[in-house]
């Protein structure tokens, strides 16, 4: 069995109570939230749209927001982050997780700079969820939380 680099969430206890904290507006807006995050990558980065079979019909982003496809993909991506924030203290088994999501994405053209898009998609609708509650601090938090969430999948990814 081939060694998998060893991965941790690289937070302070203030950046993990941060995210606790703001979790609970994001959970109240979790959908919106996923929708406007999926919207927002196909805005950046149309690619990923057409490489998602369930999107590449060439119904216009904006008509995407009615979406059941894109309720349930935003779904997956809520849920994702609740079980980050869940696991906050419990690195090895989350790391399992999304090394294993990582691994079922690899039937589809995943590549990791789009989970940079993705990344920069879900920073924006997390900034618009909270206007002017959104602190530089706030921003950091989620962004060192999401780039290891990132860092784990792409072991998956890359895992023949």
């Amino acid at each position: 069995m081939k060694q998998r680099p060893e991965i941790s969430v690289n937070l302070t206890d203030d950046q993990k109570n941060i995210i606790k904290k703001t979790w609970i507006t994001i959970e109240e807006n979790r959908t919106k939230i996923g929708k406007q995050t999926f919207i927002r990558v196909f805005e950046l980065n149309p690619q990923i749209k057409k490489m998602m079979p369930e999107f590449m019909t060439a119904d216009p982003i904006a008509e995407l927001n009615s979406s059941r496809k894109l309720f349930g993909h935003s779904k997956t991506l809520m849920k994702c982050l609740e079980n980050a924030v869940t696991s906050l203290d419990d690195n090895e088994g989350f790391v399992a997780y999304l090394v294993e999501l990582g691994r079922r994405h690899q039937v589809r053209p995943l590549k990791a700079q789009y989970l940079e898009v993705i990344h920069e998609a879900l920073m924006f609708s997390l900034k618009e969820a909270f206007q002017s509650e959104w602190t530089t601090e706030t921003s950091e938090s989620w962004s060192t939380l999401f780039r290891f969430m990132s860092e784990a999948m792409i072991i998956g990814l890359n895992d023949n």
